[in-house]
Order: structure tokens, then sequence, then C-alpha cells
């Protein structure tokens, strides 16, 4: 299993806290949020993660290094980070794949217990999710029991849309090398080759479940706590959510995780 991490954009919601720092190693509780996300891959086994950098990617690898206590850590950069989305950054991962991915988004704290529950799931591709709630915002997914059925992107939310049944995706992921390799990839390739690179890798995965190309299940956080940061008011939230974080556990990247902020 090896984790693939998207942290390329500018974060300019969350200015001023990212005028002089990328969006990933802004701190909660003190602690940057790539921490939370190394610590509980490596938690939950994980010895292989890449990450693709974009934005001050210079600050990013002189902070993490090329490994996290026992992690191998690689970088992707994505050097049209200011003009592509995440479908970019994604695609450009492509050849970096090499087992079965958990993949996850850089602006997120979460009960690292989650990773734990994702991989030990019976289920090649799986989708972490929370039941929505009005003040939520972004891709959602019906499903019926624990199996998904559609993956609605937030420009296909119109007037009317029903969002009684639906659960939020937290942005985190776990595909099977061959879902990866052989369905998702190629599938951004054509995204790409169509011009659509300022768009989301949701809409890959949407179109494959819509075609029946590929079948995902869905892990409810349950009682476990996760905020994605994407804002001013979203990390004031996130300030307030106890997360276990070991505070200064380790040595080398987790230093200089915190030295770098």
């Amino acid at each position: 299993m090896q984790a693939i991490i998207l942290v390329a954009g500018q974060g300019s919601r969350l200015r001023p806290f990212t005028d002089h720092r990328p969006k990933c190693l802004v701190e909660v509780h003190g602690q940057p949020m790539l921490a939370y996300q190394l610590q509980a891959l490596h938690a939950a086994g994980v010895r292989d993660c890449v990450i693709v950098v974009g934005h001050r990617a210079r600050q990013i690898q002189s902070a993490v290094g090329k490994r996290y206590r026992d992690m191998r850590v690689s970088y992707v950069k994505n050097p049209r980070y200011d003009s592509t989305n995440n479908i970019y950054s994604l695609w450009l991962a492509r050849g970096a794949v090499r087992d079965d991915v958990l993949l996850l988004e850089g602006d997120l704290i979460y009960d690292p217990a989650l990773l734990t529950d994702l991989i030990e799931m019976p289920y090649d591709n799986a989708a972490v999710v929370d039941r929505f709630r009005p003040f939520m915002n972004g891709t959602l997914i019906l499903a019926r029991g624990d199996r998904a059925d559609r993956m609605v992107l937030k420009r296909d939310q119109g007037e009317g849309f029903d969002y009684g049944p639906a659960l939020k995706t937290v942005n985190i992921y776990k595909f099977c090398y061959e879902t990866m390799s052989r369905e998702l990839m190629p599938a951004l390739g054509d995204a790409i080759a169509r011009g659509l690179t300022d768009d989301y890798y949701e809409m890959a995965i949407a179109e494959a479940l819509d075609a029946g190309r590929i079948q995902m299940n869905v892990l409810r956080t349950g009682p476990r706590v996760w905020a994605e940061i994407d804002t001013v008011e979203d990390l004031a939230g996130a300030q307030r959510l106890r997360i276990g974080l070991e505070r200064g556990a380790g040595v080398g990247a987790s230093n200089r995780l915190t030295r770098a902020n």
C-alpha cells in the first residue's frame, strides 16, 4: 500500500495564513496539516508516500525530506500548479503508482484511525464519507448500504437536487492497483487530452462509476472526527477539534515540519 498526497495548490482562500507558506504547512493545534497526514499514514503501516507538490514546492520538500520515520517520501512536481487543478496533479503521479493507493488531499486533518479502518475494509476501492450537512460543500456520493451508486460533483448539484440521502466525500480514497493504473489514470489522461486540466479528478471517478467500469464502496466516518481546511473559518473550526496527533513524536521530518512554520 502506498499513499499519494496532493498539495500543489496555492491555498488562496486561506490567506493570510498562506501568504508565506504552502497550505499544507499551515498549523492546527501547533502542528502543520501535513504532519497529521504523515503520522496517520505511518501509524496505518504505509511505508511509501508520494507527495505531488507545486506552489512553494521547495518549502515542502525541505520540511519533509526524503523520509518520515521509516516511510519513504518521494515527490512529483506540477509546474503548472497556478493554471491547473487536482486532475492534472494526480495524472502527473501516474508513473509513481506501484501498488494499491491511498489517495489524500493535503488540506485535511482527521482521526488517524480512519486510515486503518479504510485499509481493513474488504473492498478494493472505497471512499471515506460523512453524512451531508448544510454547511458542507463539494463532491457528494449517493449510496445503497455501503455500495456507492453515484458520485455527484458540485457543478452537477443543480436546483432541486435532493441532499437528503447524500454523503459528503472526505477526500480520502483507497484504490487497488488495477483500478488506479488501468482505469483512473487512463481516464485522467483522456480528460487532459481534451484540455480539461482545470477540472477535478472526481470527474473521472464519477464517469467510471456511471459507466460501471469500477465498483466503489463507502466508509462512513461515524464518530471519527475530520476537517477539510479551505478557508479561515474552516481553520478556526478545525482548531476546536480533538485530533489524536502525537505532538513532537518522532525525529527528522516531524521536527522539520514544525520548524518550517
